[in-house]
């Protein structure tokens, strides 16, 4: 019994494992969709907490999340009073867990007098062209371009490989077929020789048959 639980545990754990590490090694990006006024660094980003104005933006929704009459609400936009807000010139925090303003008064008791003084970069100035898949990138429009440019060329090169391996194909099939038929000219021509060949062997023998039945008629009649 104690052997069949044994085998059923590693039996299980088998399939659990994969899934597991298949989980593990699974990495989320989500760099299209960062508002361009994020910091750069970020492969994803799941919420961004803006001191300044005590307020969340969560980005794979595009919503901000902010206090209001006793609850917390998610909007496109923020209330009027924010619309002159400088969002390149205020400094953000990545909080990459579930609903964080769950838990608000500890992430604003510690984000209070949050300073960052480290070189801050923003995607809309940042020229790595990993960020160019960003639409609201300036320069979005040029690696659209790029990609297709490069995506014409990669059908283009293929269309030129498909054409030379038709040709290719083409080619082939000629030589095996003139070789067939030169396989097939030189049987015949082997097989012809062979018959005439004994043709004039057994019409030989013949000949000499006939001649030796003559000779030896001959030599009867003289007795």
């Amino acid at each position: 019994m104690k052997r069949l639980l044994l085998i059923a545990v590693l039996f299980i754990g088998g399939l659990i494992a994969p899934k597991a590490a298949e989980a593990q090694i699974q990495v989320r990006v989500n760099i299209g969709v960062q508002p361009i006024w994020g910091p750069v660094g970020f492969e994803y980003v799941e919420y961004y907490y803006i001191p300044e104005i005590d307020v969340y933006y969560h980005v794979p929704s595009g919503e901000f999340i902010y206090y209001k009459n006793g609850r917390w609400i998610n909007r496109r936009y923020l209330p009027a009073k924010y619309r002159n807000f400088d969002f390149f010139r205020t400094r953000v925090v990545v909080i990459n867990e579930r609903r964080p303003f769950l838990r608000h008064y500890e992430i604003k008791r510690r984000y209070a007098n949050y300073r960052d003084y480290r070189p801050y970069i923003t995607i809309r100035d940042v020229r790595d062209p990993r960020y160019f898949i960003n639409r609201y990138h300036p320069q979005h429009k040029n690696w659209l371009k790029e990609q297709k440019r490069q995506k014409k060329y990669y059908y283009s090169d293929r269309d030129r490989d498909r054409d030379r391996r038709e040709r290719d194909r083409i080619d082939r099939s000629r030589r095996d077929n003139d070789r067939r038929e030169k396989d097939r000219v030189a049987k015949s021509r082997r097989d012809n020789d062979r018959r005439e060949k004994d043709r004039v062997a057994k019409s030989r023998r013949d000949n000499d048959r006939r001649e030796s039945d003559r000779r030896g008629n001959n030599s009867v009649y003289r007795r």
